[in-house]
């Protein structure tokens, strides 16, 4: 059984309907009951293997929400995948506070406490794994070349780019490197997934700009978000039993030059 914030759209939806289509049970958590529910009908048309959960994960009542929905329907807790995130561009001078909280409270906070939840859940069962998905842009500073008109130059606040999103992307992996190594001793693996250039129907591209990012990527396209599923089901299954506490970087090598 399955826990997955953001499984209402992209990368978390895809996540979904694969586990389904494999046999999983999931309970998927968002912000938009709309998406919930056409990611539902989508993966589980009889509706016996998806339990959806409409809430702000970002905030305690959200949290409990996702608790409260596993345990009316699940004895175990074998997967939790925390996908949903925030991103917001930022001015350099004249930074939101409000801002860099909401996106650290959804990208890492939220994180953080989901996975101390589920840790104790699979601590008793003596297994479970954990998978935070992060970002390429964890380790690495946004180039203005590949988002030409997205986020502004130098105005009278600053150049605006994404400083909350980057802070909270590297935390992921570090969060996730300190929960294996408190985890590993109940057979509970935790590891992180850093997706590079993904096109999704809510966040596509403009033909110039994929032609850029196709260009500087060495597989040649854009990534999708079943790329990511695919690592997800794979380490969430007994092939991946030894591996723990590791990034995977999925971005077709984007990030390596």
């Amino acid at each position: 059984m399955a826990v997955i914030t953001g499984g209402g759209r992209g990368i978390g939806r895809a996540i979904t309907l694969r586990l389904v289509r494999h046999g999983w049970h999931c309970v998927i958590a968002g912000l938009e009951e709309a998406d919930l529910k056409e990611t539902s009908t989508l993966g589980d048309p009889l509706g016996r293997s998806i339990r959806t959960v409409t809430c702000d994960i970002a905030t305690d009542d959200g949290r409990r929400a996702i608790k409260q929905a596993w345990a009316a329907s699940f004895e175990s807790l074998n997967l939790l995948v925390n996908c949903a995130a925030r991103t917001t561009g930022i001015p350099l001078f004249e930074p939101s506070l409000e801002a860099w909280r909401d996106e650290l409270e959804t990208n890492v906070v939220a994180m953080a406490a989901l996975s101390s939840w589920a840790v104790e859940v699979m601590k008793e069962q003596r297994d479970g794994v954990v998978i935070n998905i992060g970002s390429v842009y964890g380790s690495l500073g946004l180039n203005h070349r590949f988002y030409e008109g997205e986020y502004p130059g130098d105005g009278d606040s600053g150049p605006v780019h994404i400083p909350a999103y980057h802070a909270s992307k590297g935390a992921v992996a570090a969060l996730t490197r300190d929960l294996a190594v408190v985890a590993g001793q109940w057979n509970v693996r935790v590891n992180t997934i850093s997706p590079g250039m993904i096109q999704t129907p809510e966040r596509t591209f403009g033909d110039e700009r994929v032609r850029r990012f196709v260009e500087a990527t060495p597989l040649h396209r854009m990534g999708r978000p079943e790329d990511v599923a695919a690592v997800v089901e794979f380490l969430a299954s007994a092939d991946a039993s030894f591996v723990t506490g590791a990034e995977w970087v999925v971005d077709g090598g984007w990030s390596i030059w």
